[in-house]
C-alpha cells in the first residue's frame, strides 16, 4: 500500500515537531486546545508555530494520524528511554490547568500504547 501525502509531507519533522503533533492530536480528540495546553506544548517542545502543527492535525483523519505516529515512532522512539520521555510528556499535558475529561486521559493512554 503506497504512503499517502499525510505521512510523506512530514517526513522531515524534528523530534519536537513530532512531540507537538502527538500532544495536539491527543488534546484535540475531544475538544479544542485550551490556552494552557497551547502554552504547555510550546514550552515543552520549543515549537512556537503550533498553528502549523494544529492545521496538520485538523487536516488528516485518525487513520492518517496513526500512520504518522507509526512512521515517526520507528525514527524517534527506538529506545525504552525515548518512549518513557514521550509518555512523561503526554502525561504532563494532563496536568495542565483546567478540566481534563476521562476521555482525554484515555486518548493519551491510547497514544502511549501506539508508541510501544
Amino acid at each position: 500500500m503506497p504512503k499517502d501525502s499525510a505521512t510523506t509531507i512530514n517526513n522531515n519533522w524534528s523530534y519536537n515537531e513530532f512531540l507537538a503533533f502527538l500532544m495536539v492530536y491527543g488534546a484535540e480528540m475531544n475538544q479544542e486546545l485550551t490556552g494552557e495546553e497551547l502554552d504547555f506544548i510550546k514550552t515543552r517542545t520549543g515549537i512556537q508555530d503550533i498553528e502549523k502543527i494544529k492545521k496538520k492535525v485538523d487536516s488528516i483523519s485518525d487513520a492518517e494520524a496513526i500512520e504518522v505516529i507509526d512512521d515517526y515512532k520507528s525514527h524517534y522512539l527506538s529506545t525504552p528511554e525515548s518512549k518513557a520521555k514521550v509518555k512523561n510528556d503526554l502525561e504532563a499535558l494532563l496536568n495542565t490547568p483546567g478540566n481534563h475529561s476521562q476521555f482525554e486521559k484515555v486518548v493519551v493512554h491510547l497514544i502511549e500504547r501506539l508508541l510501544k
